[in-house]
C-alpha cells in the first residue's frame, strides 16, 4: 500500500484539498500501478510559522495564494 503525506499551511478550502488529493492519487496510481482503493493519503496542516524554508519561517497562507507568488520565484 502506498502511502502519501502531505503537510502544508491552513487556509485552504475543502474542494482545493478533494482537488489535491484527487490529482496525486491519479499519477501515483498512474506511476505505481495502485489502485486508489490501495493508496493512503493524509494532509496534515500547520501555521505558516511552523514551515521554514531558506532559514526564513512562511507566512500564513492568503487564499488566492498571495503569498505563494514569491515562493514559486524562488523555485524557479
Amino acid at each position: 500500500m502506498a502511502l502519501i503525506s502531505c503537510d502544508m499551511r491552513f487556509g485552504r478550502s475543502d474542494e482545493q484539498k478533494r482537488q489535491l488529493a484527487a490529482g496525486l492519487l491519479r499519477v501515483v496510481s498512474a506511476a505505481t500501478g495502485e489502485t486508489k482503493d490501495d493508496i493512503f493519503f493524509v494532509i496534515r496542516e500547520g501555521r505558516g510559522i511552523n514551515f521554514v524554508e531558506h532559514g526564513e519561517h512562511l507566512p500564513e497562507y492568503v487564499e488566492g495564494a498571495a503569498n505563494d507568488q514569491a515562493l514559486i520565484q524562488r523555485l524557479k
